[in-house]
């Protein structure tokens, strides 16, 4: 009996999730330059940590959120198979949008400043296509990455932005300007960026004083831990979102994984007790996947050295592709 062809053998074959080359949701690849307008979203690691100031290690935050996504795998693009979201009662038809993983975008470990301009690059480069969602790495990424995509869109970009820290340092006598206690700081002094359209929510542990003159002066949005707890997550996303919104046609969306409580997400290099809980993170992310507005999001900040059960990865990839299925999908089942 003839041997059939490889190309014949193995095609859709189904295959466990623990095997193969790990991509997001286990997307074809393709090169930024390879990205036209027919690709509905892209996503790209940053493994790099040399911004924190706490433990190291987020540089492997990609490779885990990816590798975390792998038993969708049989569920996802190009395939005709749907998955029935028991949580939100919605169909995942990932076959109905086109989505790719352009890989990870070049790093230098001890150069933050070329660090800055490969992310700005790499982001732009996806941005001017596509809706791009950057997974890190720390939060100093986001700075870089934003103005990627603001340079793509070329226009004024809201923020979301949930965490528990708020980012907004100036400049800190040991770290300087650039590291991942300011990105949003360095955001407002962008041409594209505000703090009259940055919203914050999640926020804990403690800022410096300056902070709350931002809040009464610049028109800075909170709603802190303590407001989500009492409110409700709901209510504290629909105020993001208004605030954000407001005057812009474009918002970006970045989320710190420690903006949930560490009982739920330990794997975080300064996890603060006292936030919200996984529900509430994956309901955020539902909620803001109906907000037409977000162009551009990210997830950092994850520490898989510190979660061996890879809980937080996880967590953050479920409340990816939970925006993902919010924001492309509207039937029910």
């Amino acid at each position: 009996m003839a041997r059939a062809e490889p190309e014949e053998k193995f095609r859709d074959r189904d295959s466990p999730g623990y095997s193969g080359v790990k991509t997001f949701l286990g997307a074809d690849t393709a090169e930024p330059e390879e990205i036209d307008d027919s690709v509905d979203a892209a996503v790209y690691g940053v493994p790099y940590d040399g911004a924190v100031s706490n433990k190291p290690g987020t540089r492997y935050g990609p490779e885990a959120l990816r590798a975390a996504t792998a038993r969708r795998g049989s569920y996802t693009f190009e395939s005709d198979r749907k998955s029935y979201n028991i949580a939100t009662d919605r169909s995942a038809a990932y076959d109905e949008i086109t989505f790719r993983d352009c890989g990870d975008a070049p790093v230098v470990p001890n150069d933050i400043e070329a660090t800055y301009e490969s992310v700005v690059e790499f982001s732009e480069t996806v941005s001017e296509q596509t809706m791009p969602i950057m997974i890190g790495g720390d939060h100093y990424l986001t700075y870089p990455a934003f103005v990627g995509y603001a340079n793509a869109v070329e226009d004024d970009v809201g923020l979301i932005h949930l965490d528990a820290h708020t980012d907004t340092w100036g400049e800190s006598d040991l770290y300087g300007e650039h590291y991942h206690g300011s990105p949003m700081a360095r955001i407002d002094e962008t041409e594209y960026g505000g703090y009259e359209n940055h919203a914050m929510v999640g926020i804990r542990g403690h800022a410096d004083m300056e902070f709350l003159d931002i809040v009464d002066d610049e028109g800075l949005y909170v709603d802190f831990a303590r407001d989500v707890h009492e409110k409700g997550i709901e209510a504290c996303i629909e105020g993001a979102i208004e605030h954000a919104t407001d005057g812009v046609d474009q918002v970006y969306l970045t989320m710190d994984i420690d903006v949930v409580d560490p009982s739920f997400a330990p794997g975080t290099g300064t996890p603060s007790p006292g936030g919200i809980t996984s529900n509430d993170f994956l309901r955020a992310a539902d909620l803001l996947g109906e907000c037409d507005a977000i162009g551009a999001v990210d997830l950092v900040e994850v520490l898989p050295t510190e979660d061996p059960a890879g809980t937080t990865s996880l967590v953050g990839a479920t409340a990816l592709t939970r925006f993902l299925e919010s924001y492309f999908y509207e039937d029910t089942q």
